[in-house]
């Protein structure tokens, strides 16, 4: 979805998959890159996500892409083997630019409620969050732990997600988020 938006402002973008241990992972990315009308560049199941994406970050360098979002594997912040293999892939892309990720994107699920805390603290730690996305807001979860977020670590909030389809991702609109979280019409 946010290919999607990217591609729409003029962007060039290419997407790494590297959730490279589920297959169902890879071909759910494949059928939004090709709605977005995006690359996906992909391996073999069972390929070290961070060689994925060092190779990805490569070639989108080489062909002058504009933006490579390389999306990872959902994982659990008690995980500490799926942590290491995001800190993995952190310390690979500065291989090649020391400087990389130059933005680290954390998606949140609207349902996890207060456990998202934790998860921005841990994840912060390992690949430099850099802003978030709250997704599910179209469901009976409010993200009301938007605001303790935005309060305790500072960190934008970029987008929301209000349902499946490719422009469900809206724009994060402060005044907005406000008004529906405590039912006030403005």
């Amino acid at each position: 979805k946010l290919a999607a938006q990217f591609r729409a402002a003029g962007k060039s973008v290419m997407i790494a998959a590297g959730d490279t241990f589920r297959a169902a992972a890879v071909e759910q990315l494949q059928v939004w890159g090709e709605r977005a009308g995006v690359p996906v560049l992909t391996a073999p199941e069972g390929t070290d996500p961070a060689s994925l994406a060092f190779d990805a970050f490569r070639k989108a360098r080489e062909e002058g892409v504009d933006l490579l979002l390389v999306d990872t594997a959902g994982r659990l912040q008690n995980r500490k083997d799926l942590m290491e293999e995001l800190a993995k892939i952190v310390r690979v892309l500065r291989k090649i630019d020391e400087k990389a990720p130059h933005n680290t994107i954390l998606v949140l699920d609207a349902t996890t409620g207060q456990n998202a805390i934790s998860q921005v603290e841990i994840f912060r730690k390992i690949a430099d969050v850099t802003g978030l996305v709250m997704t599910k807001l179209d469901g009976t979860a409010r993200g009301g732990v938007l605001v303790a977020l935005a309060d305790r670590f500072g960190l934008p909030i970029h987008a929301i997600g209000v349902g499946e389809q490719i422009d469900d991702l809206q724009p994060f609109d402060p005044e907005e988020f406000a008004r529906a979280l405590t039912g006030i019409d403005a």
